[in-house]
């Protein structure tokens, strides 16, 4: 069992430690006693597109984003979905923003000819489409956005960074990393109980 130990910038201890987890103060929702064991619910994993729902592509729009940009955005999306299933790129994309990295492994082993493989994607895609309601049958927005990532933000504990930047590697189409070097870039956090008060503009740099 690993047993981390939990420090915050500047900590003296921390070199006295086999193994360390830098946490932000923030990220520290409760403290208890009776049980320390520390839990992973959910990790990053490559090809994790993000999606623009209801609520930020107004506050998109009402920052200047016009209608035609959002429209193409969305014929993307759409394209992106009906295309799952006669093309393998197409496939592995979706099936990776709808979390079966497990199919893009049969996609990528046994291709979309075979039956059973075609099947599931199809499978999916009317899922994903049925989704395009709320449970209160209400339509929503949850349009996929190839050129982003679904990412998990770290702590940077050398102080490399300045205030406003962050440093993003991400997989990129042919399978390798990638960094994004000075490109401004909009994050959102998800969920959050008000896209407006998550809603950020960030530099993303190199060092």
């Amino acid at each position: 069992m690993l047993e981390p130990h939990l420090y915050y910038p500047n900590d003296p201890e921390r070199e006295d430690k086999e193994h360390h987890l830098h946490l932000r103060k923030s990220m520290k929702k409760f403290s208890t006693t009776q049980n320390t064991t520390f839990s992973v619910v959910d990790y990053s994993k490559p090809y994790a597109f993000g999606r623009l729902n209801n609520e930020i592509i107004v506050l998109l729009a009402s920052l200047g984003i016009t209608q035609e940009a959002l429209l193409a955005k969305q014929k993307e999306y759409l394209d992106l979905v009906t295309g799952a299933s006669v093309d393998p790129i197409q496939a592995i994309n979706f099936l990776s923003t709808v979390n079966e990295h497990g199919l893009v492994e049969k996609v990528l082993l046994d291709g979309l000819h075979d039956p059973d493989v075609l099947r599931r994607v199809e499978a999916h895609q009317m899922k994903e489409i049925s989704a395009f309601n709320n449970d209160r049958g209400r339509p929503r927005s949850r349009i996929i956005v190839e050129k982003s990532r679904l990412i998990f933000g770290v702590c940077d504990p050398y102080g490399v960074l300045k205030e406003g930047q962050v440093h993003v590697k991400i997989t990129n189409g042919r399978g390798g990393a990638a960094s994004l070097i000075h490109s401004d870039v909009i994050v959102v956090r998800n969920p959050c109980l008000h896209p407006g008060l998550s809603f950020l503009l960030f530099f993303y740099c190199i060092h």
